[in-house]
C-alpha cells in the first residue's frame, strides 16, 4: 500500500487521451470532465508541471475543446500510438527527465491507457496517484476492474479534492483562497 504524502515541489500532472472520439461514449462524462477541469485549474494555481498525451489523434480526434481551451498555450500534446505513455520512447525520455517524483494521472480510458501508464510509471520508480473521479471508461465494469487492479499493483487511488488539499497542506498557504473557491464552485462544462 503506497504511503507517501504529495508535495508541490515533487508533483506533476499527466493528462491521458481526453479526446473527442474517446470522450463521447464514456460513463459519467459530465462529472468526469468537471473533475478533470477542476484538477487542471488547481495545478495551474500551484504552477506545477502538466503533460498531456493524445492517442492516435488522426483517428480519435484531438483533446476535447474544454481541456484544450483551459490549457491555452500549454496545450502541447505528445502524440502516441502505444497505450502506455511510457512505451513511447520520446515521451518517456521527456517525462522521466523532469524533476517530478510524484505523478497524478487522469484521463481515458481507465482500463487501457490509464492502467498501463500508471503501471509503467510505478515500474520506473515513480509515486503514482490515479484519481477515481477524473478517469473513466465506456463501461463501469472496465472502470471498476481498472481501479481494483491499480490498487493491487500499489498505485494510490484518490480524488481531485483530496489531492488539491493535500498539496496545499495548510489554510495559510498562499493558494488557499483560490483553491477553496475552485472547490466550492459548481463546475459546469461550459463555464470552467
Amino acid at each position: 500500500m503506497p504511503t507517501f504524502t504529495l508535495s508541490k515541489s515533487q508533483v506533476g500532472l499527466l493528462i491521458v487521451d481526453i479526446q473527442e472520439k474517446v470522450f463521447a461514449p464514456v460513463d459519467h462524462s459530465a462529472e468526469f470532465l468537471a473533475a478533470a477541469i477542476k484538477l487542471i485549474k488547481g495545478f495551474q494555481i500551484f504552477q506545477t508541471p502538466i503533460l498531456i498525451s493524445e492517442q492516435y489523434p488522426q483517428g480519435l480526434g484531438e483533446t476535447i475543446w474544454p481541456i484544450k481551451n483551459l490549457l491555452g498555450s500549454a496545450y502541447q500534446p505528445w502524440v502516441k500510438t502505444a497505450f502506455s505513455c511510457l512505451d513511447d520512447s520520446a515521451f518517456a525520455r521527456h517525462l522521466l527527465a523532469l524533476p517530478v517524483q510524484q505523478w497524478i494521472v487522469i484521463g481515458l480510458e481507465a482500463h487501457i491507457c490509464i492502467l498501463q501508464t500508471a503501471k509503467s510509471l510505478l515500474q520506473k520508480g515513480k509515486d503514482v496517484v490515479v484519481l477515481n473521479d477524473a478517469i473513466s471508461s465506456q463501461s463501469i465494469f472496465d472502470f471498476s476492474t481498472a481501479i481494483a487492479e491499480m490498487r493491487d499493483e500499489g498505485i494510490r487511488i484518490s480524488s481531485v479534492e483530496t489531492v488539491l488539499f493535500e498539496l496545499m497542506k495548510d489554510a495559510r498557504a498562499p493558494e488557499f483562497k483560490a483553491i477553496s473557491q475552485l472547490i466550492k464552485s459548481s463546475c459546469q462544462v461550459t463555464s470552467c
